[in-house]
């Protein structure tokens, strides 16, 4: 009897890359294939930079500015419409690196001190919340919870309408750390370091961090502190 060989699922096609028909934004990019940043904040106003493949960024299906890009990766699943950060707003992208940084020292610490019944939770994404002024705080947070809920917070967060490249740390409701990353300060100030010098300085901003938070985690823990979540 013959033998049929069953025919292979024809596998789609990749969809090609997307093409555009503008001057790329790049600083010294002479590229005319540059395709205009998706980006849309609270007020529906575009972004006005255009990349080409070799300087954009793609979440997904969409053509994001790097810096966008950051910001809507930084979010993840709050993205919601009509809640997006203001254009010139980093708050949201800053606060996940340095989240994405500190985060495995922050959960260990917690783990360390937990107490009998009480487990970790770390948020993977950056949300928004109002503070006593109504003003939007973009932040990430780490949770020590019990059964009846909530028994230490640690967060960071950047608020909307300050210097949004200031952090601000909090173990519950107390401000512990407060600062500019040094990388920032240094573009601000038009000062170059070399590779090493930057490692080194993002190195001690982060231990600062990590210090102050451990520190008082630690006078909570011992009940030398009261801090209210």
């Amino acid at each position: 009897m013959p033998l049929f060989r069953p025919r292979r699922p024809t596998e789609a096609a990749p969809p090609p890359p997307p093409v555009g028909t503008l001057r790329c934004s790049e600083q010294g990019c002479n590229n005319a294939t540059a395709i205009t940043c998706a980006y849309r904040d609270r007020r529906s106003r575009p972004c006005p930079m255009a990349f080409c493949p070799d300087h954009w960024s793609m979440v997904g299906e969409r053509v994001y500015c790097r810096r966008h890009a950051s910001t809507i990766v930084a979010l993840g699943r709050n993205t919601e419409a009509g809640a997006m950060p203001d254009l010139e707003n980093r708050g949201p992208s800053l606060v996940n690196f340095v989240a994405n940084k500190i985060g495995p020292e922050v959960e260990a610490l917690l783990r360390a001190t937990a107490h009998q019944g009480e487990t970790v939770q770390s948020e993977s994404e950056v949300s928004a919340m109002l503070d006593h002024e109504r003003r939007r705080r973009w932040g990430r947070s780490w949770k020590l919870l019990e059964p009846t809920g909530i028994s230490l917070k640690v967060s960071l967060s950047v608020t909307e309408g300050e210097d949004e490249a200031h952090i601000d740390v909090r173990v519950n409701s107390n401000v512990v750390a407060r600062g500019v990353p040094p990388w920032i300060a240094r573009r601000r100030a038009g000062v170059r370091v070399d590779s090493q010098v930057d490692a080194d300085q993002r190195e001690l901003f982060h231990r600062f961090l990590i210090n102050q938070i451990a520190e008082a985690v630690a006078k909570q823990r011992s009940g030398r502190d009261t801090l209210t979540p």
